[in-house]
């Protein structure tokens, strides 16, 4: 999206324009926010949008694993579509199958992000088996900085120093789910926060199923044993907050409870995540979701060297 510029700016070239950049503060997909040199502050148009420009950055991640290739692109990718079917899949018809899906699962937010895919070569070039959707917290034109803002406060959080990251809409195929592709996820999530100097990653984890009622088993396990300390911790947007009751610490078994969890938080517990305070109602994907919180040196010290080992 454009924004008319209300301001004169003054064009700069050769090294005028490297200091230019310099003061610039990058956003996710293509878009840079200008900063007045003198107050350091985002020059405002007259209905008070900030003032826009279209800038290309290359995020240089793209490498192979035996027949799986690891790459991030941005929205205007043809592979994005690819990436799309493969979320409708998982989240609206999640059966084994390799009939063809034609629908795709979009939003408002895509546009604005880094996709991480991993293909398939050996089935074709744009098969895609696993996606996640990336993006940094720096201000752009919406009303919620990042998706998981829509579900929960993270004001707490974002006092604290750092960048933060939001890994979200992560998907495997059906028939790729025996941990292979969710560690080159990570591997390739890895690269991609070291090069963007991430300090925190944040996103939305979900259990499949409307009735809260159905978790209070594993959600008491969360609030006991993965509780966020309180300076990093999230909480429910009101609407959408489902109330339950927590089940006595006594009563919770961990191993068996620990069991009981979606894979995709087993997998963030494993790494030392975090969850914030209580859970929230997804009426579109039809499921209870709970904010993970996790530092990004945990992913580091673990997938790093093997991201680019490969």
């Amino acid at each position: 999206m454009q924004y008319p510029i209300k301001k004169k700016i003054k064009i700069y070239r050769g090294n005028s324009l490297k200091k230019f950049l310099l003061k610039a503060s990058y956003i996710a997909k293509n878009v840079i926010y200008i900063k007045n040199f003198s107050s350091n502050k985002v020059l405002k148009t007259s209905n008070k949008d900030p003032v826009l420009l279209a800038y290309p950055e290359k995020i240089d991640i793209d490498f192979k694993a035996d027949e799986f290739r690891v790459l991030v692109i941005k929205s205007d990718n043809s592979l994005i579509r690819n990436a799309q079917k493969l979320r409708y899949q998982n989240f609206f018809n999640d059966k084994k199958t390799n009939k063809k899906v034609s629908k795709i699962e979009s939003d408002e937010f895509d546009k604005f992000c880094d996709h991480l895919l991993v293909i398939d070569t050996s089935v074709s070039e744009s098969y895609v088996v696993g996606t996640y959707r990336l993006l940094l917290n720096t201000p752009f034109n919406s009303k919620s900085e990042l998706y998981t803002s829509t579900e929960f406060d993270l004001e707490k959080l974002k006092k604290q120093k750092g960048r933060i990251l939001e890994a979200g809409r992560s998907c495997v195929h059906p028939n790729y789910r025996d941990g292979r592709i969710i560690r080159l996820l990570w591997k390739g999530l890895a690269s991609y926060i070291k090069l963007k100097k991430v300090d925190f990653i944040i996103g939305c984890a979900s259990f499949s199923g409307m009735k809260v009622k159905d978790f209070r088993t594993e959600l008491s396990y969360l609030h006991y044993y993965h509780l966020a300390p309180k300076k990093y911790d999230s909480i429910p947007i009101a609407d959408k907050k489902v109330t339950f009751r927590l089940k006595e610490k006594k009563k919770i078994n961990k191993l068996s409870s620990f069991k009981l969890l979606p894979p995709l938080i087993k997998a963030y517990l494993r790494v030392g995540a975090w969850v914030g305070s209580g859970a929230v109602l997804d009426k579109k994907f039809k499921t209870i979701d709970v904010c993970i919180i996790l530092k990004s040196k945990n992913i580091l010290n673990k997938y790093l060297n093997l991201a680019v080992k490969n």
